[in-house]
């Protein structure tokens, strides 16, 4: 009698196979919960890291700055050496990995450093690249620092990762606000959580939606010649134009 007693209370403690199913489908249901939770805290993370490599780059470009006679450096650098922007101002900051987006995932081969950001600057719409240019008036990569009026409000750096966008080369120095690399779907402008990180001239760096680098600040929109320009996307729009 007592061997048959402690027998049966073996088998009230031991799990069912329904109850197992249950444990394991409760599981399931957690884990389907919390992975894109701890997928979006790690994006978190990785902006935050992006947003931090940007302000280490501005206080490099700040130092720059006041070494070049209160010049901005320029994307594809000045003659004799003309050095991509990056390395006339990574002196200032002696740390490669900070040119790297944590959310840059192209590959770039072995050997290669890589590098993410690039200046606001827009090829010349009348074939000029002196200040007096058009170029020279909508765009702060390169211009004097007090030809900026509102540099807190003024974009000096986006994104544009891109497997060609490496120390050695400048073809991706610049980005402009409609480069259709720059504005696609995976592109710079939606590198994070569907929006991007920028710099901007000030120093400051913050997470924005394209559509608000887009907004009209100041009497923007009241010169009707840029207003053209900008109808043929040649004209910068918003936060993109150094002219507010």
């Amino acid at each position: 009698m007592h061997v048959n007693s402690l027998r049966s209370k073996r088998e009230v403690r031991a799990f069912t196979l329904i109850e197992l199913l249950v444990v394991i489908a409760i599981i399931a249901i957690l884990a389907a919960i919390l992975f894109p939770v701890f997928a979006q805290a790690r994006e978190k993370a990785r902006a935050i890291t992006c947003l931090s490599n940007m302000k280490e780059i501005m206080l490099g470009e700040s130092m720059y700055i006041q070494d070049f006679d209160e010049e901005h450096s320029w994307a594809f650098g000045w003659a004799p050496n003309y050095q991509p922007w990056w390395q006339q101002v990574d002196p200032y900051i002696k740390n490669k990995n900070i040119w790297l987006c944590p959310d840059d995932a192209w590959s770039r081969g072995s050997g290669v450093i890589p590098v993410t950001y690039s200046q606001n600057f827009c090829w010349p719409p009348d074939g000029g690249w002196g200040a007096n240019s058009l170029t020279g008036e909508m765009s702060p990569a390169g211009s004097a620092d007090a030809s900026i009026t509102s540099p807190a409000t003024t974009i000096f750096i986006a994104e544009r990762p891109n497997w060609y966008h490496q120390w050695g080369y400048d073809w991706a120095a610049e980005i402009f606000w409609n480069y259709s690399e720059f504005t696609m779907q995976g592109g710079g402008a939606y590198q994070h959580s569907g929006g991007g990180n920028y710099a901007f001239c000030d120093g400051h760096a913050k997470w924005m939606t394209l559509s608000q680098s887009h907004q009209t600040i100041g009497n923007q929109d009241n010169d009707p010649n840029k207003a053209t320009l900008q109808s043929y996307g040649l004209w910068p729009v918003g936060m993109w134009d150094k002219q507010q």
